[in-house]
């Protein structure tokens, strides 16, 4: 009995725990570009990167956010995004395995030179969940946690 009993706090509390955030379209990211001296600022590649990251040779799975090559940029995040991995198997016949990532999901944020190879991206920031927020703040390439704000103003 006591066993049973126990086993249904359990399970409550982690019912209790579980959460009920609901995905968010129209989420923005303002970016502030802190390699602005005198008036040039360097391009920078704004990509976020899903927390479900499956283990594959090729490098992270991003989402491209866009170029940020001003002191100052909004960009909206896709309320959903998804990631195929395609596999072989002995017989020649294909495995397809779809990771899909929502605002309601924990990503982390990273930037990198238009001209560096993709496969070297990384995040750099600590793992946030868009759809707390209407809107997030960051300063690149030294800041390490986005900060929760207003939406800002994109196009």
């Amino acid at each position: 009995m006591n066993v049973c009993c126990a086993a249904a706090v359990v399970v409550l509390a982690g019912m209790a725990c579980s959460s009920t955030l609901e995905p968010r379209s129209g989420i923005t990211l303002l970016a502030t570009n802190s390699t602005c001296l005198t008036g040039r600022c360097d391009s920078l590649v704004v990509l976020a990167f899903p927390s479900n990251q499956p283990h594959t040779p090729g490098g992270f799975w991003f989402v491209d956010l866009g170029l940020l090559t001003t002191a100052e940029a909004c960009f909206t995040l896709p309320p959903s995004a998804t990631f195929r991995v395609i596999g072989v198997n002995a017989d020649g016949s294909r495995d397809t395995t779809i990771f899909t990532w929502t605002t309601a999901d924990p990503l982390s944020l990273g930037v990198q030179a238009p001209s560096d190879s993709r496969i070297q991206a990384s995040p750099t920031t600590v793992a946030f969940v868009p759809a707390n927020a209407a809107g997030w703040s960051i300063t690149f390439p030294t800041g390490s946690r986005p900060s929760p704000r207003l939406a800002c103003a994109t196009g």
